[in-house]
């Protein structure tokens, strides 16, 4: 299969676009979730999602013509492999018939354990997605239980087999740091689990309380205790530390993988690299405006079967709009940002537009600046959003 090898790079992006795919739907609703999802949804309804979905698509096209070759295609959620295969399938076809894509191109779905089934992961092979993105966050099944997840370990491991089988070779698996219950001990244990089914990629993320989540309540009532930020500190430069051991790359805060693994469609949004959001919720950044999608769902489906479109169009970005959004996006990549890449962007360097800001986070030991490259330190890491702050 084609394993979508990239090498991250600060070059300037070369003329493609990428497209994200919002499909909204869910066995169940995790605790700590407050992305745009439902779950215990008819399938006639369902039906009408991915009926308005192509609507979108379609109209989208009329509208804007001749668009650039698409290189990378990323199909999210919700639960997407909580759908009949056939709506994957009808989407993808959709897109190809649309869209002009790249023999190359990185086609990415999520998937729950739990919800893949052998057909489902053979079909999703022939449609032609060859990257996949698996939720575990955490390897104990009395820490699934408190997210709320619908699977446990078992079903990770019949999942990650049936892929195997089927084929797919560049896996990434989420897993969530900082937990209620967990500790530093839990966090190896599932990444040495993991370690056995050769993930290509890792994405180790921080659990966020999101208001109004039923997690958050629990939290606010004193049901479930979080790990405090000193722990929380630790179990990041743990899984720092025994990731780059098994010879992963880290290449942005949250995400390691294998050399070449990089996820090519995340990597647009941190170099502010055109793509188009279709469904439910979907966000996206074309022509120099940014876009998001209402995300109430009969809505969605009614504007759309109404000729209009579901999105809202913010005004075009300015140039210090954009230089701002490069330099806080772009810090997250760990090979940092280089500035003669802002000059060819923006025709200055960024020592002239933001000199006075990196001066004192250098000073601060939050930055580095090697002669080309300016890059978050350690400390720049534990504090990204003070960095990031800094420049909006």
């Amino acid at each position: 299969m084609n394993t979508t090898k990239t090498k991250a790079s600060g070059s300037q992006p070369k003329n493609t676009l990428g497209i994200y795919c919002h499909i909204p739907f869910c066995k169940k609703k995790c605790a700590y979730c407050d992305f745009t999802s439902f779950s215990a949804q008819g399938e006639e309804r369902i039906g009408e999602y991915f009926d308005a979905l192509e609507k979108e698509i379609r109209r989208h096209k009329e509208i804007n013509g001749v668009l650039p070759a698409v290189d990378t295609i990323y199909l999210g959620g919700g639960t997407p492999s909580s759908v009949a295969p056939g709506y994957i399938e009808k989407t993808l076809s959709l897109i190809k018939e649309v869209f002009m894509i790249e023999d190359t191109a990185e086609i990415t779905v999520e998937i729950n354990p739990g919800t893949l089934t052998e057909e489902k992961a053979s079909r999703y092979k022939k449609a032609g997605i060859n990257r996949i993105s698996m939720g575990l966050q955490a390897w104990q099944d009395f820490l699934l239980q408190i997210l709320g997840r619908i699977h446990s370990q078992s079903d990770f491991i019949k999942s990650m087999e049936i892929l195997k089988n089927a084929g797919f070779s560049n896996i990434s698996v989420d897993v969530m740091v900082g937990l209620p219950g967990q500790k530093r001990s839990d966090v190896m244990a599932t990444l040495i689990a993991l370690m056995s089914f050769a993930p290509t990629h890792l994405s180790c993320y921080s659990l966020i309380l999101e208001p109004g989540t039923p997690m958050a309540n629990w939290v606010a009532a004193g049901q479930l205790n979080l790990p405090n930020e000193d722990e929380e500190r630790e179990m990041h430069w743990a899984v720092d530390a025994f990731l780059k051991e098994q010879g992963y790359d880290h290449y942005e805060i949250s995400s390691y993988c294998k050399p070449g693994y990089q996820s090519r469609h995340n990597i647009k949004y941190w170099e502010l690299v055109p793509y188009l959001g279709f469904g439910l919720g979907a966000h996206g950044y074309f022509n120099s405006r940014r876009y998001g999608n209402t995300n109430a769902l009969s809505q969605y489906i009614d504007v759309i079967k109404a000729g209009e479109s579901p999105a809202t169009l913010e005004a075009e970005m300015t140039p210090r709009e954009m230089m701002s959004e490069w330099m806080f996006l772009g810090l997250r990549k760990l090979c940092g940002i280089r500035d003669s890449d802002f000059f060819a962007r923006f025709g200055q360097s960024y020592w002239d537009r933001y000199g006075e800001v990196i001066k004192p986070l250098i000073a601060d030991g939050l930055l580095n600046w090697d002669g080309s490259f300016l890059k978050l330190t350690p400390k720049g890491q534990d504090f990204g959003n003070q960095v990031f702050m800094a420049f909006l």
